[in-house]
């Protein structure tokens, strides 16, 4: 993939000053028409639970909570928690400063200026108050027939495009794609293979990215893309999904009941924490049919 944000690229579509990047696509008619996808009212959360030993990138430090309570003589008490995480933990969002390269984030943003230990001045989380629209999943270990597909297979433009044909879903401008590899039914069965590598979308996916004008692409694995092995060498749909596309990658999806009702299509909510100059937000995306 060439390095050169002329040849695949977002910057300046949406002005030179522009933090939002594919969020300039939900526009409000787009939302007014994922709300007319409802019909039964059924609402699925695709969430995995928010926990210590919940799927987290390896190399994180693990989620910590530890619950303050009171009680009196007569009965009564209170409770809350203390809860100390990386804001990538369990199912969440990137912002579009998570992931930059040669100097520059989205847009042009100078990195080493915008983001320091105090945060990101440019490109941050608290930019994202919410991702409504239409949700599409594309549940390729479905239409492949298989549990789940293998570590380090590679999922293709083309192969989208054909799961969408076996869905009966035509793609369109300022979809929120939903991946499912059925990786996650790996985290449940042998967390070491889980957290060793992925199946995911490979390179040749970009291009389908923007053309179709995608917001965002939530997957039900650490990364959204195809790992051969965690630590990888490379993260290239980070590399330009997220900072030459400005494109919303979300990851650790929980999809099995939606695949389950075959939900193809669906309203979709998701609503980040309203992170100050934060790089990412955990998050409980909503699915209503």
């Amino acid at each position: 993939m060439n390095d050169s944000p002329d040849k695949l690229s977002n910057w300046g579509r949406w002005g030179a000053d522009d933090v939002q990047g594919t969020l300039n696509l939900m526009t409000p008619e787009l939302i007014r028409h994922a709300a007319g996808l409802v019909k039964s009212g059924k609402a699925y959360s695709l969430s995995v639970p928010l926990e210590n030993e919940g799927p987290q990138w390896p190399m994180r430090q693990k989620l910590w909570r530890v619950t303050q309570f009171r009680n009196d003589v007569k009965g009564g008490g209170g409770s809350g928690d203390v809860v100390i995480m990386h804001s990538h933990s369990g199912t969440h969002i990137d912002a579009l400063s998570h992931f930059w390269y040669h100097g520059k984030m989205y847009n042009g943003f100078d990195g080493a200026e915008h983001v320091t230990s105090d945060g990101a001045t440019r490109n941050s989380m608290d930019n994202v108050p919410f991702i409504i629209g239409r949700g599409v999943l594309l549940d390729i270990a479905g239409w492949k027939g298989v549990e789940h597909l293998e570590l380090g297979e590679p999922i293709t433009a083309d192969d989208l495009d054909q799961c969408a044909a076996a869905q009966n879903i035509r793609v369109q401008s300022g979809d929120i794609i939903l991946l499912r590899t059925g990786w996650m039914r790996v985290f449940a069965q042998d967390r070491a293979l889980f957290d060793s590598g992925e199946p995911g979308i490979d390179e040749s996916t970009l291009p389908w990215l923007k053309d179709n004008d995608i917001v965002a692409i939530g997957a039900d694995n650490h990364a959204v893309e195809v790992l051969e092995s965690i630590p990888p060498t490379a993260l290239p749909i980070h590399r330009y999904a997220i900072r030459d596309l400005g494109i919303y990658l979300m990851e650790n999806f929980n999809l099995e009941e939606l695949a389950a009702d075959k939900a193809y299509e669906s309203l979709v909510v998701i609503a980040p924490l309203s992170l100050t100059a934060g790089a990412g937000s955990p998050n409980n995306p909503i699915a209503i049919t």
